[in-house]
């Protein structure tokens, strides 16, 4: 581990448990900045989990969990003409999505949704493919939830979930509150209890420094589900 213990030494309890709740559901002029935080923290997921998405002109793709959104110029750049549709629980981060698009010319090609967090409302066979990056430990009922995923995916759609695997997580205080932590064989068993195919679980390793998230080496993983 790098320097996030010591990053956090000086923090109180409800310091952290402030950080925890925002990482989960960005809110106000804090939250705008945990959305510009995450979006630097998390360059490697997300750069991986596009390349690994393999986006083609005309698919419609969803994303949980979008945040402010400012890796669309990057995604659609790998795809002109997809359909991009952005489901998230913070109407914060829904705002700041939808601004971010506006000031980039890309709301013709997305649309984004705000939801409570459960019930996902678009119609059965929705999408080519689904990607989330991150939101993992938040899913309150985590196998309810990927069958929902499954039930708006096409036929032969993929769904791709990114996330920090335990060890990592367990170096970070305010995943504490509110996280459910991941190992790669917890992931795995999940899936197998969906109705879901796991074609793989790639790990990447990788350094980071930002204001939260200080690592030395934070371990992801990319998991790839077929419908």
């Amino acid at each position: 581990m790098g320097n996030s213990e010591n990053n956090n030494k000086e923090l109180t309890v409800e310091q952290i448990q402030e950080i925890a709740d925002q990482l989960r559901k960005p809110t106000g002029e804090k939250g705008v900045e945990m959305g510009h935080i995450m979006n630097e923290a998390n360059v490697m997921m997300i750069d991986q989990t596009l390349e690994t998405l393999q986006p083609l002109t005309g698919e419609a793709i969803l994303e949980i969990g979008h945040g402010n959104a400012n890796h669309l110029q990057k995604l659609i750049k790998m795809a002109p003409g997809i359909k991009y549709t952005g489901l998230d629980i913070s109407e914060t981060m829904h705002l700041e999505a939808k601004k971010y698009c506006a000031e980039n010319d890309l709301e013709s090609q997305t649309t984004f949704v705000h939801y409570e967090g459960q019930t996902i409302p678009f119609a059965s066979q929705t999408f080519d493919k689904i990607f989330t990056i991150n939101t993992l430990y938040f899913w309150e009922s985590p196998e309810a939830y990927l069958n929902e995923l499954h039930r708006i995916l096409k036929p032969g759609g993929k769904l791709l979930i990114t996330y920090a695997e335990e060890e990592s997580m367990d170096k970070l205080p305010f995943t504490s509150y509110g996280f459910t932590k991941y190992s790669p064989d917890k992931f795995e068993k999940l899936i197998q209890n969906s109705k879901f195919k796991l074609e793989s679980n790639r790990q990447y390793v990788e350094k980071i420094t930002s204001k939260v998230l200080t690592y030395d080496e934070r371990k992801f993983r990319v998991g790839v589900l077929m419908c």
